[in-house]
């Protein structure tokens, strides 16, 4: 256990060292994987579908706020949805418009959120999401997460009926709108996965901020148990039995950094838990105090080292000093 908070401690000290370049770093690698993600699964613009593409927008989004990457990644999809039709594209233009007044109002310092959800629901492991989120961010956060997800949707939607966008014939412009508000209207899935998520953070949220022992501990899982039966219900009831055992993966891979997080940044010592009492004029306080688990800082032992004195003999000495021997004595 001391090697494992050395680790953390040391971790924690390169961190607040270097925090401008892991920053930095992490938002190129989050800006990569979307703009990588949004090529591979579209491409219907040939001028964007190329690796350097995603690349270059990636280096430029290190630079800038996470909620550019954001942006750019919206401008990239309404590309590639042009170069589609402009029918669907008018479409998704409505919907993300809708989406950034909402974002900007209840959620706007939140996109890495908005950014890694659509990220893991590409991977088909959205389940770690939600309980991150309501270990970390309050209810207003939850905000990003569906925009996430809705984006998700929308996008596989559109490649899902590919075929019913690419017909030239004009009379079909009104039945491609249709389809394209179909998409978000009759998705079961996507409003299966809103509600669970949803209902999942503000769950763990909840529990998170009781007054109990190992909160955190405990809301990792109720969340994730309560994630694993809503989604396992939702999914049995559309008769889609394939997504289950991507829920499970979910459920393990959100156990696993909810208790990262855990050790990361809430790591207490619930057996020198401490309850205060005192008061003012006005009121009396009960506090109930817990302390951290930290290492405390081994302290270095210098060992100095010095040079054997020669042992001198007193005949040697009077030689020396040019006196008598005898009056050692």
């Amino acid at each position: 256990m001391t090697s494992i908070l050395e680790l953390r401690e040391k971790l924690r000290d390169f961190y607040g060292k270097y925090e401008i370049y892991v920053v930095t770093c992490v938002k190129f690698i989050l800006a990569f994987i979307a703009f990588w993600l949004i090529n591979s699964k579209m491409g219907y613009m040939e001028n964007l579908d190329n690796l350097a593409v995603p690349l270059i927008l990636a280096l430029l989004c290190a630079f800038l706020p996470i909620n550019g990457s954001v942006i750019i990644g919206v401008l990239l999809i309404l590309a590639h949805l042009w170069s589609l039709g402009i029918e669907v594209c008018l479409v998704a233009v409505g919907l993300f418009v809708l989406m950034f007044f909402m974002y900007y109002k209840f959620a706007p310092k939140n996109g890495y959120s908005t950014l890694i959800t659509p990220i893991m629901c590409s991977f088909r492991l959205p389940e770690a999401v939600p309980v991150s989120l309501g270990l970390l961010r309050g209810p207003s956060a939850y905000l990003s997460m569906v925009c996430g997800v809705i984006t998700f949707y929308y996008v596989k939607g559109v490649q899902n009926n590919i075929g019913n966008f690419t017909v030239s014939d004009d009379k079909e412009k009104i039945s491609k709108v249709t389809m394209a508000l179909e998409i978000l209207t009759k998705n079961y899935e996507m409003f299966l996965v809103i509600a669970t998520m949803g209902i999942t953070a503000l769950t763990v949220y909840a529990i998170r901020k009781m007054n109990i022992n190992h909160a955190w501990r405990v809301a990792t899982i109720v969340g994730n148990a309560v994630e694993l039966a809503l989604l396992t219900i939702g999914y049995l009831l559309m008769q889609d039995n394939s997504e289950i055992p991507w829920v499970i993966g979910g459920i393990i891979l959100s156990t696993v950094v909810a208790l990262l997080l855990e050790f990361f940044l809430y790591n207490l010592d619930y057996s020198r838990v401490e309850r205060v009492q005192f008061e003012d004029d006005e009121y009396y306080y009960y506090v109930k105090a817990v302390p951290k688990v930290y290492l405390a800082e081994k302290q270095k032992k210098v060992k100095q080292i010095t040079p054997k004195k020669e042992r001198i003999n007193r005949r040697e000495l009077a030689e020396e000093l040019d006196i008598d021997e005898d009056l050692f004595d």
